[in-house]
């Protein structure tokens, strides 16, 4: 998988040998292994960004510590954001989903400038991809909303979009990645 890894980011021209990466990392499965390659690749100067949106009590903190644990143990920097989600999509009238969407990216972006990191790395992949298509799809979008999810948008890269959701289990059981499991995504709430 490294090298399947390495070679889309070269063939999507995601990122560059030495770059900084500030790698979003929420202790799922997903970001773990994201994180993993990016670390096996020694490549890349890497940092962890993880956001706690407060919308899953002690679980989110649980979460949190588990990131930052990881960062230690890894001599990784790394930042950590609390937000008050509900409240800001309550404010600003939106879903909760797209409230914890904008200020991720909003804060990222803070982050990427005010530390010179190069990229932003997210840990979407094909099952990702297909999902938004299927979903502008519905949404009855045009012909741009049916693009699904693009390797590259400015300096964000999402360098797993080649990967397959089993891929991504198979790899993390294979090289004993510890994760944690959210039980939001085994719900249709958001």
């Amino acid at each position: 998988m490294l090298e399947r890894f390495l070679n889309f980011i070269n063939e999507e021209n995601l990122c560059f040998r030495g770059n900084k990466i500030l790698v979003a990392v929420s202790g799922g499965i997903d970001s773990m292994v994201l994180i993993n390659l990016f670390l096996k690749s020694e490549m890349f100067e890497c940092a962890i960004a993880h956001c706690n949106f407060r919308l899953r009590g002690n679980e989110s903190d649980e979460d949190e510590k588990f990131v930052i644990d990881f960062a230690e143990d890894k001599g990784l920097p790394y930042y950590v954001n609390h937000f008050d989600t509900k409240e800001y999509a309550f404010e600003n009238n939106i879903s909760i989903q797209m409230a914890a969407r904008v200020l991720r990216y909003d804060w990222f972006e803070e982050i990427r400038q005010s530390q010179s990191f190069d990229y932003i790395a997210v840990a979407h992949h094909i099952d990702d991809h297909i999902e938004t298509f299927f979903v502008n799809l519905t949404r009855g979008t045009g012909i741009k909303g049916l693009c699904g999810i693009s390797p590259k948008q400015g300096k964000i890269i999402r360098p797993l979009l080649y990967a397959t959701k089993d891929e991504i289990k198979k790899y993390a059981f294979e090289n004993k990645i510890l994760y944690r499991e959210d039980s939001s995504n085994s719900q249709t709430k958001y």
